[in-house]
């Protein structure tokens, strides 16, 4: 290229479908942004790519001919897209420290596995994979990394180093706090890549192939938000983590009811701000009050309880439905707020009658008012728990209350029956 264009900060190739190699830019030195997407005939990109030392944005999606891609040596890198190259077979070298791209997503792309020296993304905070039949091991966890989410629908598995060589895997401290993965990942995720989040607070397998949650997700004391719906393999509950406030197990038809007796632990509940959704169908015995219906209430005077702990038991019948579930509180007949929770049932087959538990602490509702600071008032206020938005009332086949005792709440303010 001639020198005329050494001050040239951006270059697009998009959708050039004639275009079947990335040429020499070693003249282009102050080059920014470098595109290339949509390019059907592409098959070679230029070595000089990689070491453009101004470069920040580098794209190239879905360029389905593009076999190899040059190795990286690219300081000022903030952007790589190379998702939906379908013949790409592996993921470049990154030959130096790149420490400015902070979120990777890697979608459609037929790579076996991640170099060691990927490793050198010193920045890099968010990774997202989808690809079939990748291989993962401790290079992918750098210390930065806080979110990985994998998702494949034919084979992964996370392998250890070669023999003979240190395990990269337990060299690196994780600091992984969100973990998402789907489809294909199975039991074996948990003898393999459990020891690797310890510091996980989000943990999302949802549509799974696992069996069992194992009994050392006691020890996860940072996790606070599981999710393992549509799972149609979850039979056991071995274990749940102590500070557990966010759980959803919809539509586990395998999960046993011992399992689902687990998840209704009163000390779990009872610590305040849980909001579940689970299979089953039955109210523990700790509920200060049970009712059939679509409504339950209690009576309060002076201050309102700190801790109340709400059930309901939702038979969900139509074989397929998009739901919301609005509890709604009112005191003395006002409405105080109410707490959406949205989600998807699709069945396979015909009608079927599952039994749900939605059990939630009153405060993760958005109330209109802090309650907990309304005037003192001797006189009775009238509480009422319902729920909005159903289709069909007759879903709610039980519901349940209980006024956790602290040091806060009097239960002689506390009635479950009318108190005049």
């Amino acid at each position: 290229m001639s020198l005329k264009f050494e001050n040239l900060t951006e270059l697009n190739f998009d959708d050039c479908n004639l275009l079947e190699q990335i040429p020499d830019v070693s003249d282009l030195p102050n080059l920014e942004k470098l595109s290339f997407q949509w390019c059907g005939s592409l098959v070679s990109v230029h070595n000089s790519v990689g070491f453009l030392t101004k470069l920040k944005i580098l794209i190239a999606e879905r360029c389905e001919k593009l076999r190899r891609f040059p190795p990286l040596n690219l300081t000022s890198l903030e952007t790589l897209e190379l998702s939906h190259c379908l013949s790409l077979e592996n993921f470049p070298e990154i030959l130096g420290k790149m420490g400015n791209i902070r979120k990777l997503s890697l979608r459609r792309l037929p790579i076996k596995e991640l170099p060691d020296s990927f490793q050198n993304l010193t920045g890099l905070q968010e990774l997202e994979l989808n690809c079939d039949f990748i291989q993962l091991s401790g290079n992918v966890l750098t210390p930065e990394l806080t979110s990985l989410c994998v998702v494949t629908f034919k084979e992964w598995k996370w392998v250890k180093s070669k023999e003979g060589e240190e395990d990269v895997g337990s060299t690196v401290s994780s600091n992984v706090q969100s973990f998402w993965g789907s489809y294909n990942l199975d039991d074996d995720f948990f003898s393999a890549v459990f020891p690797q989040l310890a510091q996980v607070k989000q943990l999302w397998l949802v549509r799974s192939n696992v069996s069992f949650l194992p009994e050392c997700m006691k020890e996860f004391h940072h996790l606070n938000d599981l999710g393992v719906s549509f799972c149609k393999y979850l039979k056991e509950i071995r274990g749940i983590p102590p500070n557990l406030r966010k759980f959803r197990a919809v539509e586990c038809r395998s999960l046993t009811s011992s399992s689902s007796s687990i998840l209704l632990n009163k000390q779990l509940h009872e610590a305040g701000k849980t909001d579940f959704i689970f299979q089953g169908g039955s109210i523990p015995s700790w509920f200060d009050k049970q009712s059939r219906g679509p409504s339950i209430s209690f009576w309060f005077r002076n201050k309102f309880p700190a801790k109340v702990v709400s059930l309901v038991i939702l038979a969900l019948q139509r074989p397929q439905f998009a739901e919301t579930v609005r509890p709604m509180v009112l005191i003395n007949g006002e409405y105080r707020g109410s707490y959406d929770y949205s989600y998807y049932l699709k069945r396979e087959e015909g009608i079927v009658e599952l039994d749900h538990v939605y059990l939630f602490d009153l405060r993760v509702t958005p109330f209109r008012d802090d309650l907990t600071e309304m005037p003192l008032e001797e006189e009775w206020k009238h509480v009422e728990v319902t729920y909005e938005g159903m289709y069909d009332t007759s879903l709610i086949k039980a519901m349940g209350i209980h006024v956790v005792k602290t040091e806060r709440t009097s239960m002689e303010d506390i009635r479950y029956d009318i108190p005049f």
